[in-house]
């Protein structure tokens, strides 16, 4: 993999959260921001099925330590989700 990919930001940037919200959460949403700025978890779509954990880790390790990597799989099509 080739690098300029990826930008590791320092920890004391800014970075904007998307508009997404978890429609099961249980608060306002401004608890659920100020949670979402501490969340070290990052959810990548749309993978190739041929996608490997290895891959993944070669390339998101480039930005800072990995703590665990969950790679989800259709139960009916039996691809990556």
């Amino acid at each position: 993999m080739s690098g300029g990919l990826l930008k590791a930001l320092r920890s004391d940037s800014y970075v904007e959260l998307s508009q997404y919200r978890d429609q099961h959460f249980r608060g306002d949403n401004e608890e659920q921001e100020k949670l979402l700025k501490k969340s070290c978890t990052l959810y990548v779509g749309n993978l190739s099925f041929y996608t490997t954990e290895e891959q993944i880790y070669e390339l998101f390790s480039k930005s800072g330590d990995i703590k665990k990597i969950i790679m989800g799989l259709d139960k009916m099509k039996k691809t990556a989700c």
